[in-house]
């Protein structure tokens, strides 16, 4: 193994510790530099975030790293944390737990609106009413 490789192991190691201190909503905008799950059977206590496929995954209970509990097959046992420069992703479906409150802003597709209503649990093409365009943001 070159040292090169050996220094990038070491350093990926310090970075994601540091991303332990850091808060969900800027977690999102660095997923890559999350751990991925690796099906060795450790412990993975409630709170930790990981990477897959580069949304942000955050255990919502104690779980052993294992194959049976992987998101895809645990739903459950996981919340995805959906941020976009610092504002919620509007999910196609918006649970009753997740509604918007008015004035709240949230990403729609490449779009920030702002809920005109509280407990929306609309998203911009299912009740476009409920919605007010904030900004267009070019990608």
């Amino acid at each position: 193994m070159s040292k090169y490789i050996a220094q990038a192991r070491k350093l990926r190691k310090v970075i994601e510790t540091a991303m332990t201190s850091v808060d969900d909503i800027t977690v999102c905008d660095a997923a890559e530099l999350l751990p991925t799950l690796k099906g060795n059977g450790e412990l993975i206590p409630a709170g930790t975030r990981i990477n897959v496929n580069g949304k942000v995954m955050k255990a919502t209970v104690d779980l052993w790293d294992t194959e049976e509990n992987h998101p895809d097959k645990a739903e459950t046992l996981w919340k995805v944390l959906n941020y976009k420069n610092g504002e919620r992703i509007i999910p196609e479906v918006i649970s009753a737990e997740e509604a918007f409150a008015k004035g709240e802003l949230g990403y729609w597709k490449d779009t920030l609106y702002k809920s005109l209503y509280d407990a929306n649990v609309w998203n911009p093409e299912q009740f476009m009413a409920g919605w007010e365009i904030v900004n267009v943001v070019e990608t």
